[in-house]
């Protein structure tokens, strides 16, 4: 019976406050400025300006901090998209869960039938696309809930394959999904399920399967910061 209307409430919600993957919306969430504990910096790059590792066996000579050129602009080997500096905290006091995003995403929530739905994008260069659900129902297992989520992307229009959900904790597990959509291709999903109780959440994360490397840091960082309030009506 769940399955069913998570199903309804997709296709509701497609047709409502979304009108694809990628989308840009109002929010009616509560937010306030917040960044990620575990948004991480990248170590200080050290070069080594002539020294060189010997090739007889011999101790290899320690490196030395070398000072970075002020001119000019480096490529740089690493394609990801940097992880934004300013971040945003959404919370939904009536369901009772709340997370970072970067700031100057978009998005809005929606109830139905008892299923709240947010649905947002990150800005650009990442445009990541981040789904919400939260519903109470205490028979809910955590594999029920990769499927509630398998379902609901199948009710977009998506031909879904989910991965094996791996523990995060006693509350929590996360599963990594591939997505095929008959015009937009493919696409690569994080998937983080939770339950407390009797309240039940899946926030799903993706972007263009081609994409999903270059914003997975960002990815982490987003589902890492997902907390369970309690006391959600």
């Amino acid at each position: 019976m769940k399955t069913k209307i998570i199903t309804t409430i997709a296709i509701a919600t497609f047709g409502t406050m979304i009108a694809g993957c990628s989308f840009s919306v109002g929010t009616n969430m509560d937010t306030a400025a917040n960044k990620p504990a575990n948004t991480a910096k990248p170590p200080a790059s050290n070069t080594n300006g002539g020294n060189t590792a010997k090739a007889d066996g011999k101790d290899k000579p320690k490196l030395t901090n070398e000072a970075k050129p002020t001119e000019g602009k480096a490529k740089t080997a690493n394609k990801s998209n940097p992880v934004p500096q300013d971040w945003i905290y959404v919370y939904d006091s009536a369901k009772g869960y709340g997370f970072s995003m970067p700031e100057g995403s978009e998005g809005e929530s929606e109830t139905i039938d008892g299923i709240d739905v947010f649905a947002a994008t990150t800005p650009a260069p990442s445009e990541i696309d981040v789904f919400v659900l939260a519903y109470k129902d205490k028979t809910r297992t955590k594999e029920d809930l990769l499927n509630d989520a398998v379902e609901f992307l199948t009710a977009l229009g998506q031909e879904v394959t989910p991965g094996d959900l791996k523990a995060e904790g006693g509350d929590y597990a996360v599963a990594d999904a591939t997505t095929v959509h008959p015009s937009r291709g493919k696409g690569k999903l994080r998937i983080l399920v939770g339950t407390d109780i009797t309240d039940n959440y899946v926030m799903i994360l993706g972007t263009e399967e081609g994409r999903f490397a270059a914003n997975e840091s960002i990815i982490d960082a987003i589902w890492g910061s997902f907390e369970m309030w309690s006391g959600g009506n």
